[in-house]
């Protein structure tokens, strides 16, 4: 049978090229449950294990050298070692590494973010993405005296307890309790009417909407021509506050989506890029909402430390790599993204293919469905079993990539790397063209 000659194929070349892959993946699953400390780093047969990155690339630890199309899925925008963001960590390292005060590490950074992004009067810096979105809610909370949040389907806001709860979602789920989604309410990504009816119901007990300008993690799924604008003026026209959550789409432009779209929020979680790789979350917004958090302005202000925040080399390595991510490194990684969605597009033209790549600067998302997608629902129809060998296959050829079809570039990145990409893509599609002829011929022109 077709299908299990090429699932056999493709997993027998994936052993036979990574064997010591295997055995660090049976080494590690005696000290760490599943052998991945991160969830989306498992896949079947066993997950790749990565020796060392440089540039645009990773090296295994069989010698294999991959073009890395991950970037820390998301987080590294200039490629590996970056001598710039290497010797602002090394330089910050050796004058100490966090004091536990203020710093002129965290002013800079501040300065620059709040000088880029529309959304920022002010910000406050913290560990991870998933810190962020929990203290940019509890702000929302704090500010409005209400309670409820509005969220959309499909988007991701990290993993505490009420933003994973309200993507009902077992894997995500498990462990947290159903009272989490109490104050958690969500609607269809670009949904005018549902949002607009959501909010108009639920106005006197609605903090916030929080949203991903696209559905990130969700699979690039774009915003509806005037839907950001439709939701900033619902909320403004209920007095809601507007959070978006641009931790992963801030790299395509300097000042992130709200900049692109020309729509702002009240609020804003940045983080990935920000790092120069290493941990970081922000939150910001307006100055007299994140005044609350003012010691001289008011009696008590709202609470908010960590050990790590505004870890001092974090701010260091964060202000080297924005510094250089300035609008034309942003042109031209968006060129990149661009040049990559034209190759894809003739690919699937070529191999008469019916299927979609959604795709917004340095950031594309193939999937495996017959139909433009617009939204949440869509995306879970895309074929797992075509996005885990596409993911195979593409590691037998070389390219490091996310498992669910996701590709983020780096400005390291050449047109030429690009080609070379989408030839291995084209490869992999031919090689599985045979499987979806015999069981998902409805992806076919």
């Amino acid at each position: 049978m077709i299908e299990e000659q090429i699932e056999k194929k493709i997993a027998d070349a994936y052993m036979e090229k990574f064997p010591l892959s295997r055995e660090h993946h049976e080494r590690l699953i005696n000290y760490i449950p599943g052998g991945a400390t991160r969830s989306l780093s498992y896949f079947k047969p066993y997950p790749i294990h990565i020796d060392y990155g440089q540039g645009a690339y990773v090296y295994t630890h069989e010698g294999h050298k991959l073009l890395d199309v991950t970037n820390a899925y998301g987080a590294i925008v200039h490629g590996h070692g970056d001598p710039d963001v290497v010797k602002a960590v090394q330089d910050g390292i050796v004058r100490g590494s966090q004091y536990s005060t203020p710093t002129d590490g965290q002013y800079k950074l501040a300065k620059l973010l709040c000088e880029r992004v529309p959304g920022f009067d002010k910000v406050r810096f913290l560990n991870s993405g998933t810190e962020a979105t929990l203290f940019v809610m509890r702000t929302a909370r704090a500010y409005t005296g209400k309670d409820k949040i509005l969220k959309m389907i499909g988007g991701f806001h990290g993993t505490h307890d009420s933003v994973a709860a309200s993507t009902k979602k077992n894997v995500i789920t498990a462990g947290i309790p159903s009272g989490m989604t109490e104050d958690m309410l969500d609607v269809p990504f670009n949904d005018f009417d549902a949002l607009e009816k959501a909010v108009r119901e639920n106005a006197d007990q609605l903090a916030a909407v929080i949203m991903e300008p696209f559905l990130g993690a969700g699979g690039v799924v774009l915003p509806k021509p005037g839907y950001l604008e439709h939701v900033r003026k619902v909320t403004a026209d209920h007095n809601v506050l507007l959070i978006f959550d641009e931790i992963f789409s801030y790299r395509v432009n300097t000042g992130g989506c709200q900049k692109l779209f020309g729509v702002m929020p009240d609020l804003t979680t940045i983080g990935k890029v920000v790092g120069g790789g290493l941990p970081i979350g922000v939150f910001g917004g307006r100055a007299d909402i994140m005044n609350i958090f003012c010691h001289e302005n008011t009696d008590k202000p709202l609470y908010h430390s960590g050990t790590f925040n505004g870890y001092e080399t974090v701010m260091q390595a964060g202000y080297a790599a924005l510094s250089k991510y300035d609008e034309a490194a942003v042109a031209y990684v968006n060129k990149l993204g661009d040049q990559l969605q034209k190759g894809l597009l003739a690919s699937f033209k070529t191999n008469g293919l019916n299927i979609q790549s959604n795709q917004i600067g340095s950031l594309l998302n193939i999937h495996f469905v017959n139909e433009p997608i617009t939204n949440a629902a869509q995306v879970l129809t895309s074929v797992e079993q075509l996005h885990r060998l596409m993911h195979l296959s593409l590691l037998n050829k070389g390219i490091f990539t996310i498992p669910r079809g996701l590709f983020i570039l780096s400005t390291v990145i050449t047109p030429g790397e690009i080609d070379f990409l989408v030839d291995k893509i084209d490869e992999t599609l031919k090689e599985l063209l045979p499987l979806i002829e015999e069981k998902y011929n409805h992806l076919l022109v």
